[in-house]
């Protein structure tokens, strides 16, 4: 009978720490009410009738005692699986790992020590303060981490949708993206595309909200990082070219660094201007000593090919041979020799257009250019974004400022604008010195109707789903 009263009351007295489950991007589960409850209840119940089977009647009151210290205690121990989680995410991986580990022996050990102070007459002088200075070590320590990592670290929200107030990836939008080049047997070809993260949704004002979450929190938190990573999503999806950039070269030491290879892309890509050089200048000098960002050798080699091949689009030979030398430094410990493209001094490339849908200025929709390149390393065709416009009045758009190189089409828009027949599809384009100035035939978007329901019946244009709340229209800056 002894055996088996002590046996239900380690039960449930180390049953508060049995909720170490990680979910993939969330805390551990808390302890839900009623199992809380039913475990204070065992706790409080089993405690005093171990005791008194031990010890007869003098075991009742220590015995009680015993159960609401150790239920007090058990509870604390069920705050740190959450809270070693996000000191995990915080940086803290060792010594969450050690409180993974350890977590249960030390509520056993506690538990033990109280035992013995409440019991062994031995230890009656000093029974109080042991008893005190164990529980107010749960106690003060659980909560002064929590107050700690609140504070300075934004622990409590489940996820980044909670932190920043956003809505989650289940309530994203999808629009479609028309892809204007050859591809796939067809001139052009249309993909949907969710615009979301693995976790928020990524509407404009979802970007916009997150942003100021990372002001607001001065990128430290247990999502600084994903969210970090959610605005340069977001941003890039929509085809925001110049606000992708800026954050795709956000820095905060030892916190976040550049995303040097998507950044570098943006930059060769894009228009070759003034202002494009001085980012270039900035994401190089952020690279300083520092080791964030460098830590493989292949990742370095292509992050120091881009800035060789940057500096050469923008002209610059003495930057480029400089990041050259870097390269060549790497080859001795890489297995893959990278070609760096050559010098470029053309400034003055130009793509202009028009765009309609129905015979009418495609004003909804936004048209995006896309720079063709060809890595010699993996052997595969990349489609960097050098920047996005969205029609006027009478449809026309242009891009300028570009260097030499080739180019493809883009549209963005509703699924159902972008649901039909295409006309005037530019496929591959090139800009090269001889032809600075490409004009492209107007692309025309015809939305495919609805067939009748009858042979005679009227046909029409499809309808989009309506959904029970409106949704709200594209917000495209021009």
């Amino acid at each position: 009978m002894r055996l088996f009263l002590f046996g239900l009351l380690s039960w449930y007295a180390l049953g508060w720490t049995k909720n170490v489950r990680l979910f993939p991007d969330a805390f551990p589960l808390e302890l839900t009410a009623g199992r809380a409850l039913r475990l204070l209840l065992g706790t409080v119940l089993c405690a005093p009738a171990a005791f008194a089977a031990a010890r007869g009647r003098r075991g009742l009151v220590p015995g009680a005692a015993f159960g609401f210290l150790a239920a007090a205690v058990g509870a604390c121990a069920s705050r740190w699986p959450q809270l070693g989680r996000a000191i995990e995410l915080c940086g803290g991986v060792f010594t969450a790992y050690v409180l993974k580990i350890f977590l249960t022996t030390a509520l056993a050990a506690t538990c033990a020590a109280l035992a013995a102070a409440l019991t062994r007459e031995d230890w009656r002088p000093y029974s109080r303060r042991l008893v005190l200075a164990l529980a107010g070590s749960w106690a003060l320590g659980t909560l002064g981490a929590e107050l700690a990592l609140s504070r300075v670290w934004g622990y409590g929200p489940p996820s980044l949708a909670a932190a920043a107030g956003v809505p989650t990836n289940r309530d994203a939008r999808t629009l479609a993206v028309a892809w204007l080049y050859p591809t796939r047997g067809r001139s052009y070809h249309v993909d949907s595309r969710r615009m979301s993260s693995e976790t928020t949704d990524l509407s404009p004002d979802s970007i916009d909200r997150i942003e100021s979450f990372l002001e607001r929190t001065r990128l430290r938190g247990v999502f600084a990082e994903e969210a970090l990573e959610a605005v340069r999503l977001g941003r890039l999806q929509r085809w925001d070219e110049e606000r992708a950039l800026d954050a795709m070269m956000i820095t905060v030491p030892g916190r976040a660094h550049p995303d040097y290879r998507r950044a570098l892309e943006l930059l060769r890509a894009g228009p070759v201007t003034a202002e494009r050089f001085g980012k270039l200048e900035q994401l190089s000098a952020a690279t300083g000593r520092r080791v964030e960002g460098f830590e493989k050798a292949t990742e370095s080699q292509y992050i120091f090919e881009g800035f060789s091949a940057a500096y050469a689009r923008f002209g610059d030979e003495a930057k480029a041979r400089e990041w050259l030398t870097r390269l060549d430094g790497l080859w001795a410990v890489s297995e893959k020799r990278i070609e760096v493209g050559s010098l470029e001094d053309m400034r003055e490339g130009r793509v202009s257009g028009s765009l309609f849908l129905d015979e009418r200025p495609a004003t909804g929709l936004r048209a995006g250019l896309f720079y063709v390149w060809n890595s010699s390393a993996t052997k595969t065709t990349h489609y960097w974004l050098s920047g996005s416009r969205v029609p006027d009045e009478d449809g026309r758009f242009y891009f300028d400022n570009l260097g030499p190189g080739r180019y493809i089409l883009g549209l963005l828009g509703r699924p159902e604008d972008l649901r039909g027949s295409f006309t005037g599809v530019p496929g591959q384009f090139e800009v090269t010195y001889e032809r600075p100035d490409v004009l492209l035939e107007p692309v025309r978007v015809r939305r495919e109707p609805e067939p009748a329901e009858d042979a005679f019946g009227p046909g029409g244009l499809r309808e989009g789903r309506v959904p029970m709340v409106p949704e709200p229209p594209l917000r495209f800056g021009r």
